[in-house]
């Protein structure tokens, strides 16, 4: 659309002299006006002749694009996106909740871990109370009932604080860890065996989930670095949307398989649902890494 806003009409009128086939151009007036046109530009995208290059201005469409495969697109991101949540959401709580319990029964004496430089790197202990620690007690109501039912205390144990600490800073803190043991048994916890491949894992993981928190799209996410590990069996795994769920899988192998081939037949059917033109077919299957049947 460019630097200036442009009337439905005109924006509808635009697509189709782009090359797209427009069906209803009326249903497409309501969907511009309720997604936007910026929004749904990320899921016409992969439709145009120069995809992946973002510096063609023309963003002419290729030979038999149709609006409908760019909703159907983005329909399919969007049912995604809140799927995974719920997912994520397990795997997070099942990582929080076992570095607290690892960490804490290996140093009983030191509840408060996170910031003991005997426990974590040094850097880490100097800035955990400036960086995460003060703006967590001034906003989290748990955390200053704590300190009012023990104003001695500096800190509120690892079981009260790392609860209110974002998956980013939990990784971050596993990473500081100063014990190769402990990092280890946490990754031999979760089925990984390499400390190295585990912390690849969770990044893919934190990526995912902020990327389902906030809106972002999801079909052509490639991981930064995937290697070899359970997660592909043992494979290298394809760096791309496929990839990281077969991550995302591994976890809820190990957490739970209920919600293992839960999320695999959420998927599956979600799949069946969205990738039913030619088009869709093509990006989920060239771009996303599905086996499309």
């Amino acid at each position: 659309m460019g630097r200036k806003a442009k009337p439905l009409e005109e924006q509808v009128s635009l697509l189709m002299r782009r090359g797209m086939r427009v069906d209803d151009p009326e249903k497409a007036y309501n969907i511009l006006l309720e997604i936007g046109w910026f929004r749904m530009s990320l899921y016409w995208f992969p439709f145009e002749t120069r995809y992946p290059d973002m510096t063609d201005s023309a963003h002419r469409f290729r030979e038999g694009a149709t609006f409908r495969d760019a909703l159907l697109l983005y329909a399919f991101d969007f049912n995604l996106r809140n799927m995974l949540l719920k997912y994520l959401e397990r795997i997070e709580t099942a990582f929080r909740t076992y570095l607290i319990f690892h960490v804490s029964t290996r140093y009983p004496d030191s509840p408060a871990w996170f910031a003991d430089k005997r426990v974590v790197s040094a850097s880490q202990a100097k800035s955990f109370e400036r960086v995460v620690y003060n703006p967590l007690k001034r906003q989290n109501p748990h955390i200053q009932l704590h300190h009012r039912r023990f104003p001695k205390d500096k800190f509120a144990p690892a079981w009260k604080t790392l609860e209110f600490m974002t998956l980013g800073t939990m990784c971050n803190l596993f990473e500081s860890l100063n014990s190769a043991v402990l990092r280890q048994d946490v990754a031999r916890h979760f089925g990984v065996r390499m400390e190295s491949i585990f912390t690849d894992y969770m990044e893919v993981i934190r990526a995912l989930r902020n990327i389902c928190a906030h809106g972002n799209v999801l079909y052509s996410y490639r991981p930064h670095q995937l290697r070899r590990g359970p997660a592909s069996g043992g494979q290298l795994p394809a760096q791309n949307l496929h990839g990281a769920l077969g991550v995302v899988t591994h976890f809820l192998g190990v957490i739970s398989e209920r919600l293992c081939g839960e999320f695999r037949d959420g998927l599956r059917r979600l799949i069946e649902e969205f990738a039913v033109t030619p088009g869709t077919r093509h990006v989920l299957g060239r771009i996303s890494g599905f086996r499309i049947p």
